[in-house]
């Protein structure tokens, strides 16, 4: 036999260890990208997958889609944006020019930017409707009763002003949609309209709090009904104005992993917000230290 034959057979093996290698499994994946000073964060259970933002550099967030998701697979089942800060969004443009993207939700935490223009663009391209969400909803990816299915609970904000999420769509005439984001801009607070999303799995608790800080905690312990939490994407990267004591004492996180950039000029995180960490116990994971961070069960 030759060698192109040889050769032939050595990458049929390669690939078959390749797509053996990345065959999807029933335990749910938490990866928590890196992506400098901004979060992403990838969900994944068997063949379902769920992005929830994408951080501010294009190149970070594909790389860690390419080492986590299946070469052949280039479906996302859900994207949820938090909110509409670079940090969140800017990622997410290449991501749905190279994924077909099922779901596409946010809330009313609009602010104007030449990105939030460019992701408006790609995704009327795309013909991907954007859904507003809020308090109560449940966003489920898979068929019920199927093993991989993944279940999320909004819990934040407590109502979605549809007429914001309308900036997305291509009916609304620019007009508009200036006076919309112009009037988002005078109201502030793009923060505490941040997305804050529950992941049970098999009675594990993961608690993905986007940008929501003090104001936002403070509506939530009022409202009652928050679980003790096994994991936590700590809140704004680990401003001083998130993850206050009262919160995290009524939580209680196993973990908390914080999303955040080496060296970044906010000082995120702080050392207020570490030390409520320690003081009620919770180990701490952060990107700028670990790099990309995988919890699995």
């Amino acid at each position: 036999m030759n060698k192109g034959w040889w050769y032939g057979v050595g990458l049929l093996v390669g690939l078959i260890i390749l797509i053996l290698g990345q065959m999807p499994d029933e335990r749910i994946h938490l990866v928590v990208c890196d992506v400098g000073q901004g979060d992403a964060i990838l969900l994944i259970k068997g063949s379902n997958q769920v992005l929830v933002d994408g951080g501010p550099s294009q190149e970070k967030i594909l790389t860690c889609l390419e080492k986590y998701l299946p070469f052949y697979d280039r479906r996302i089942e859900l994207i949820v944006l938090t909110n509409t800060d670079h940090d969140h969004l800017a990622g997410l443009i290449p991501v749905i020019e190279r994924y077909e993207v099922i779901q596409f939700v946010t809330a009313d935490g609009v602010r104007a930017s030449s990105t939030l223009t460019k992701l408006r663009e790609i995704l009327i391209e795309q013909q991907i409707p954007v859904t507003g969400v809020e308090r109560g909803q449940k966003l489920r990816v898979g068929r019920v009763g199927e093993e991989s299915k993944i279940e999320l609970e909004v819990v934040w904000p407590r109502e979605t002003n549809r007429e914001y999420v309308a900036v997305f769509s291509q009916q609304m005439e620019k007009n508009m949609r200036e006076q919309i984001l112009g009037a988002s801009a005078k109201e502030g607070k793009v923060n505490e309209r941040s997305v804050v999303l529950l992941l049970l799995e098999d009675n594990r608790k993961i608690l993905l709090m986007g940008d929501a800080g003090d104001q936002t905690e403070k509506t939530l312990l009022e409202l009652g009904g928050l679980p003790d939490i096994d994991i936590l994407k700590v809140g704004h990267h680990g401003s001083k104005y998130a993850s206050t004591l009262p919160f995290l004492e009524r939580i209680k996180p196993e973990l908390a992993i914080i999303s955040v950039g080496k060296g970044n000029r906010y000082g995120h995180p702080t050392q207020e917000t570490l030390e409520r960490l320690e003081r009620v116990g919770t180990e701490i994971a952060r990107t700028d230290q670990e790099g990309i961070i995988e919890v699995n069960f």
